[in-house]
C-alpha cells in the first residue's frame, strides 16, 4: 500500500518566526523551508535503510520521493513510488519492513508455483548472487526457461540484455548441466530448484520456504516526523536570513 507523510509546520511557530517578512515574501520562505524539510527527511529514511537492510540496491534506496511545495500550495510530502517501469514497485516489498507482517510474492514466485508447491523462495548455498545479495537476474531466466515456465524469456528487457540472455541460454543447453525440481523424502514436497554442476556433483539454487514474516524494521513516519521537529527552527530561520540578504542586494 503507497504512503503519502505530509510534512507540515508548527504553524503558531511559523506566524512568528516569519512576522518579520513581508506578506508577499512569506510564501516563497514557506515553500522552502517545507521541501528542505522533506527532502531531509527522505534522506533519513534512506539512512536509515542502508543500516537496517542488506546492501539494498539503488532501486530500493529511491523507492521515496517527495511532492515539493510552492508559494501558491504549501504542502510538501514524502511519498512512496507505486510505480514501476519494469519489475515489482519498492513499496510491494517495503511494506512489510514498514508495517510488519507478511510480504506478497514476487513475480518469478508466481511463476515457480506449479513446482514449489505455491512456497516463497530464497537463495540456496550455490546460488550466484548479485552484489546487493539477490539472486541474479540471469539465473532467474535460466530457471524459468528451463523448467519452460516463462512463454517469452526476454519480455521487459532491452535489446542488448536480450541478446545476452538468448546467448547465455544457448550456451546452457549445451552443457551438460541442467535445473531441476528436489524434493523431500517421504511426503515428496519440493525443497528447491538444484543444478547439476559436475559429475555427482549438485548445488543448491533456490530453497522453498513458508511464507516469510518481517517484523517492522522501518519506521517510516516516525523517521520523517522526528526529523521534520527537529529540524523545522533551524531551517525557517536560515530561510529568513536568506529573504534578508535578498533585500540587501535589491
Amino acid at each position: 500500500m503507497p504512503m503519502d507523510l505530509k510534512v507540515g509546520l508548527d504553524a503558531k511557530a511559523l506566524q512568528r518566526d516569519l512576522s518579520a517578512l513581508a506578506e508577499n515574501e512569506i510564501p516563497r520562505a514557506a515553500a522552502s523551508a517545507l521541501n528542505r524539510l522533506a527532502t531531509g527527511a527522505r534522506l533519513k529514511v534512506v539512512d536509515r535503510m542502508k543500516e537496517v537492510f542488506d546492501r539494498p540496491n539503488a532501486f530500493t534506496l529511491n523507492g521515496f520521493f517527495t511532492r515539493p511545495a510552492t508559494g501558491k500550495n504549501l504542502e510538501a510530502w514524502v511519498a512512496t513510488r507505486d510505480f514501476a517501469r519494469r519489475g515489482t514497485p519498492a513499496i510491494t516489498y517495503l511494506g512489510p519492513q514498514i508495517r510488519g507482517g507478511e510480504r506478497d510474492m514476487k513475480r518469478f514466485e508466481k511463476a515457480l508455483r506449479t513446482v514449489s508447491g505455491g512456497q516463497y523462495v530464497v537463495p540456496g548455498k550455490d546460488c550466484p548472487l548479485d552484489e546487493n545479495g539477490n539472486i541474479k537476474r540471469g539465473i532467474i531466466i535460466q530457471i524459468l526457461s528451463r523448467l519452460s515456465l516463462m512463454q517469452d524469456p526476454t519480455s521487459n528487457m532491452g535489446d542488448r540484455t536480450a541478446r545476452r540472455i538468448a546467448k547465455q541460454l544457448k550456451n546452457a543447453r549445451g552443457s551438460r548441466s541442467e535445473y531441476f525440481v528436489g524434493y523431500e523424502r517421504g511426503n515428496r514436497r519440493p525443497r528447491g530448484i538444484f543444478k547439476l554442476i559436475g559429475p555427482g556433483k549438485v548445488g543448491e539454487i533456490l530453497r522453498f520456504v513458508s511464507q516469510p514474516h518481517y517484523k517492522a524494521r522501518l519506521p517510516v513516519e516516525q523517521i520523517v516526523n522526528e526529523t521534520i521537529a527537529r529540524r523545522q527552527d533551524r531551517i525557517v530561520n536560515e530561510e529568513i536570513i536568506k529573504v534578508f540578504r535578498r533585500r540587501g542586494l535589491r
